[in-house]
């Protein structure tokens, strides 16, 4: 969940400032371990490095990346604003902002199975803006089931009107695996599809799926991480279709 109301960092200040961020709508911090996996992490760490020092340093050196094992890792934040975002990676240094007006927002979702039990859900949200702005944004921080799909409408509320107004007006919209126009819907593998032919977009188990009216089964089937802006391109998708289907 969202952290705290506490005051930005004069950094992050600045850069809100710089670049029209707006106001600040949330901000998350490093997830943090519970005291049994606390503990159980120190009691490994400890029992390594008296036993097998080389795997005890490795050890260490991996905890260090968790905010629990370091105090520069804990003081990383995630902020959404208005028009944009700030960030502080997981991996390595620096702050990246990106605005959701310009952003190209990747997302991957999986669970893993393990011994046949469902295990942890791990998040990854791919963000590339302009230039040489880019993030990787993950699980590492709490909260992702509330600021992944937060990320996903703000960038529908700062692109959707203008995809959909380009293709309305005879252009082409590119969201990665698929593209979209007044007259269809086209595909990386499967060429295009007019709209009044196309039956139904929807997501199931990490995958978009496209049916085609008349036909059997799926038409085109697609990674959810290979669409970029989902949440725009299903919006302007499904007003696309309607008016196709309508015409």
């Amino acid at each position: 969940m969202a952290a705290a109301p506490k005051p930005l960092s004069p950094e992050a200040v600045e850069l809100a400032s710089a670049h029209r961020l707006g106001a600040l709508e949330g901000t998350f911090v490093p997830k943090r371990l519970n005291r049994l996996l606390f503990a159980l992490y120190v009691f490994t760490t400890l029992t390594l490095l008296a036993m097998f020092v080389i795997p005890g340093l490795l050890f260490l050196w991996w905890l260090r990346r968790t905010p629990d094992f370091s105090r520069k890792q804990a003081a990383k934040r995630l902020h959404l604003f208005e028009n944009g975002l700030i960030v502080n990676p997981q991996s390595g240094d620096g702050t990246v902002v990106i605005r959701w007006d310009s952003v190209r927002l990747h997302q991957d979702i999986t669970q893993k199975i393990i011994n046949g039990i469902p295990g942890p859900t791990e998040y990854v949200y791919s963000a590339v803006g302009r230039g040489l702005d880019n993030a990787s944004i993950t699980h590492f921080y709490e909260g992702p089931e509330v600021w992944g799909p937060r990320m996903q409408q703000c960038v529908l509320r700062a692109q959707g009107p203008a995809a959909l107004q380009s293709a309305l007006e005879g252009g082409t919209v590119d969201f990665g695996y698929f593209s979209l126009s007044r007259t269809g819907l086209t595909s990386r593998t499967m060429g295009r599809l007019p709209w009044s032919d196309v039956r139904e977009i929807r997501i199931a188990a990490g995958r978009v799926l496209v049916t085609r009216t008349g036909g059997s089964g799926v038409w085109c089937n697609a990674a959810v991480s290979d669409v970029v802006n989902l949440h725009v391109f299903l919006a302007v998708a499904g007003e696309l279709s309607a008016d196709g289907r309508a015409a």
